[in-house]
């Protein structure tokens, strides 16, 4: 059986696999890892992750003491997470087409991160939240920092971070440092110098200018591939039709001898 053959079923195979099967596709990448760090899901136990691992909706992210991550998006967003840290993406969906349709939910239950947003809190900013165990965070164009220590701190660098939680709502605009000591209390502006010293100094060293994180929002990410063709041409004709591109594609390749 040549090459060309083998393809051939192995389109067909593919064609008739359940569809959740052929586009289930990762929401992200860890695009930088050092030290401990797992991913998991409620259907898998944490397994350990480096530089490249795909991340999918649902799963939760663990880095442990030592360690650092980063996670970029398919809308160009980034999360940085520094040591002992619990993140999880809750809910994820990014269409290129469409972003202002885009939802982006994740959780921080443990350490820290910083986020940058991306197209989603670009064009959908009440499509973007962040649970913490004091309060959900909305954001208007962000660059920001948030640790869980005791209640959880804020450090916003651009745009804005809404806190929300049984008492209300506080704005932390670029600049401002914030404090929601519980789930029952307001958030509250207060001064870097009243805030643990060094709580944001780990996440301030984590460099994310080879992954596009900047005050702007990064670019969207590429889009990926099944059988060799774009995922939004998969989408868009179907697996069989993305086969027959394939196949079209493999037969004019020029051989030679």
């Amino acid at each position: 059986m040549n090459a060309r053959t083998l393809r051939f079923f192995s389109w067909i195979i593919l064609a008739f696999l359940p569809v959740n099967a052929v586009f289930a596709a990762p929401v992200g990448q860890i695009t930088q890892s050092s030290g401990y760090v797992a991913v998991s899901s409620p259907q898998a136990a944490p397994k350990a992750a480096g530089s490249g691992e795909p991340i999918e909706s649902g799963q939760m992210v663990t880095v442990g003491e030592g360690g650092r991550a980063v996670i970029k998006f398919q809308d160009g967003q980034v999360i940085a997470l520094q040591s002992k840290s619990v993140f999880k993406v809750n809910n994820y969906k990014y269409d290129q087409a469409a972003p202002q349709n885009g939802e982006s939910f994740f959780s921080l239950l443990e350490g820290g991160l910083r986020a940058v947003t991306g197209l989603i809190g670009t064009n959908n900013r009440a499509g973007w939240k962040l649970a913490t165990p004091t309060a959900t965070m909305g954001i208007r164009g962000t660059d920001f920092m948030t640790v869980v220590r005791q209640g959880v701190f804020v450090k916003v660098d651009s745009g804005a971070v809404a806190a929300t939680n049984s008492a209300g709502t506080t704005v932390f605009t670029a600049g401002q440092t914030g404090a929601i000591a519980s789930g029952s209390t307001l958030g509250a502006v207060v001064p870097a110098s009243s805030i643990p010293a060094g709580i944001f100094t780990e996440l301030s060293t984590i460099n994310l200018s080879m992954v596009g994180g900047s005050a702007a929002g990064a670019a969207a990410a590429a889009p990926g591939t099944i059988l060799g063709v774009p995922t939004a041409v998969v989408v868009g004709v179907g697996i069989v039709g993305a086969a027959a591109v394939a196949a079209s594609s493999g037969n004019n390749t020029t051989s030679h001898h």
